[in-house]
């Protein structure tokens, strides 16, 4: 065996020392080169949609139920809503992989009861979470979560008794929503974009207002569900 001189230790030593160091340096550079710049401009966007035949699954609002206030006189319609796209005006503000966005949802229907004609409005404000994935593609899956704050106006759809000459007026119903969607965005540039999803929704309508003017709690409440394509497009500023 041939001895080792200790300055021959020494600088094998060195050598080692720096060669882990280099390679360390090596790495940390190539993961830094595998970390995209997120495609999509982040930032406060503005943005409109349409919900596809828009309707409600007909559980209650199915065109022959009335409500009769316990104990009273007072009687309200649920008549049946016909399917019809429904606007969505959409502001927002991205950063990163999400985005936090408020919305509001408006539309008339002709909605029917016992087959007569009943003008129904259906409206919502939203707030949601939005979440993206892949975001240093143009092309980004997303997922919607948020609650809704849905409320249905009748046409002259509560009326204080059941007698010829009865008062009428409208019927408000209203409860809180969940609301979801998956669907994908396209980024034709940075700044500007489409989606197309299929949006779901869970309503509980728990509280109506009629024509006396009287808040009612609905006891059980009711539910509704509604689910649709939605398509729309947005711009970041």
């Amino acid at each position: 065996m041939t001895p080792t001189h200790p300055s021959s230790r020494r600088t094998a030593l060195r050598h080692s020392v720096a060669a882990a160091i280099l390679l360390a340096s090596t790495a940390a550079s190539a993961e830094a080169q595998d970390v995209r710049p997120r495609f999509a401009k982040e930032g406060v966007y503005a943005g409109f949609a349409g919900l596809i035949n828009f309707n409600l699954d007909a559980r209650t609002f199915d065109g022959n139920t009335i409500y009769v206030e316990e104990g009273g006189e007072e009687f309200s319609i649920l008549p049946r809503v016909s399917g019809r796209s429904l606007p969505k005006f959409i502001v927002g503000f991205r950063t990163g992989k999400g985005a936090l966005e408020f919305s509001w949802e408006r539309g008339r229907y002709d909605a029917t009861f016992a087959d007569f004609e009943v003008g129904t409005v259906f409206n919502s404000v939203n707030i949601d979470g939005r979440f993206f994935f892949r975001t240093h593609h143009f092309i980004q899956p997303h997922f919607l979560i948020g609650l809704g704050f849905p409320w249905v106006t009748v046409d002259d759809g509560s009326f204080e008794s059941e007698s010829a000459d009865a008062a009428f007026g409208d019927a408000r119903w209203r409860g809180p929503a969940l609301n979801t969607e998956g669907g994908v965005t396209v980024f034709v540039t940075p700044r500007a974009g489409v989606s197309v999803g299929y949006s779901w929704r869970l309503i509980f309508f728990n509280r109506e207002r009629g024509v006396s003017g009287r808040v009612f709690e609905l006891k059980p409440p009711f539910k509704e569900t509604s689910g649709n394509l939605v398509v729309g497009g947005f711009f970041t500023f």
